[in-house]
C-alpha cells in the first residue's frame, strides 16, 4: 500500500465506520420491528432533524454563548488564581488543597444546588461551564 493510498484509507475509515454503523442500526430497527419510542431509525432521526433545524439552531446558539461566557469567566479567574498560586508558596500551601477538594466534588452534584441558589435559566449553565473549566486552567497556569 502506497503512502497516498494509506492516507486516503485513513481519512475514509471514520466515514466508512459511521456508514456501516448507521446501516446496521437501520437494518436492526427494521428486522426486529423496534418501536420508534425505543429506538428510532436513523432515517427518521434525520428527517426530524431537517424539519426542526430552526429550533435546534436556536438551542445550539443558547448553548454556545453560555459555554463561551462560562469559559471566559473561568479563564479570567483561573489566570488570576493560577498566577497567585504559582508565584507564592504561601498561597499555594493555603489554596491548593482547597482546589483539590472542590475539584473532587462531582459536577453533577453542583448543578441542582446552583439551580436552587440562582434559579433556572442561563446563569446556572454559565456557572457550570465556568466551574468545569476553572480547575484545569488554575492548575496549568500555576504549573507553568
Amino acid at each position: 500500500m502506497t503512502d497516498r493510498t494509506r492516507r486516503i484509507v485513513t481519512l475514509a475509515m471514520p466515514w466508512l465506520a459511521m456508514a456501516v454503523f448507521l446501516i446496521v442500526w437501520e437494518l436492526a430497527c427494521i428486522v426486529f420491528d423496534l418501536p420508534e419510542i425505543l429506538l428510532p431509525r436513523p432515517t427518521k432521526v434525520f428527517v426530524v432533524f431537517v424539519q426542526r433545524i430552526d429550533i435546534l439552531l436556536a438551542f445550539c446558539w443558547d448553548t454556545l454563548w453560555t459555554t463561551v461566557l462560562g469559559f471566559g469567566i473561568a479563564i479570567v479567574g483561573g489566570l488570576v488564581l493560577g498566577v497567585l498560586i504559582g508565584a507564592s508558596p504561601l498561597v499555594y500551601s493555603g489554596l491548593y488543597p482547597l482546589l483539590i477538594a472542590f475539584n473532587a466534588v462531582p459536577k453533577v452534584a453542583i448543578v441542582p444546588i446552583l439551580m436552587i441558589w440562582v434559579g433556572v435559566g442561563a446563569l446556572p449553565a454559565i456557572i457550570t461551564a465556568g466551574v468545569i473549566s476553572f480547575f484545569p486552567i488554575v492548575v496549568n497556569v500555576a504549573t507553568g
